[in-house]
């Protein structure tokens, strides 16, 4: 192997191993994701996707979501304003994620209602 070679193959086995649940648990619960604090940045974001999905010209059938990892809160604004919605991920482990949310199965990491409640 060469060296581009040996960083790709380095690459994939560190992404093979990433927790989706650990993940979730760090970026999306307090304090990162604080619904109580008007000043979390994470709040302001959510805000920007809305009003991109709400206010702009941004509609259509179909919205792709291109590397969704295991989250969902960037097309909830979307799915006011488009048919259907789909999320990609290159990881199986984001995929399944995603699937155990869709199914509302309990051994899902993070409850997303709210995340709904406040879009």
């Amino acid at each position: 192997m060469d060296g581009k070679e040996d960083g790709v193959a380095a690459m994939a086995a560190t992404y093979q191993g990433f927790d989706p649940a650990a993940y979730l648990q760090y970026n999306y619960t307090p304090p990162r994701a604080d619904f109580e604090n008007k000043d979390s940045v994470f709040l302001w974001k959510m805000g920007c996707l809305h009003r991109a999905f709400t206010e702009g010209d941004v509609s259509g059938e179909l919205l792709v979501d291109i590397g969704s990892g295991p989250t969902l809160y960037q097309v909830m604004s979307g799915c006011e304003v488009f048919n259907k919605v789909i999320l990609t991920d290159f990881l199986e482990v984001n995929r399944q994620e995603l699937k155990r949310w869709l199914r509302n199965a309990e051994d899902s990491a993070l409850d997303w209602t709210p995340f709904l409640k406040h879009t």
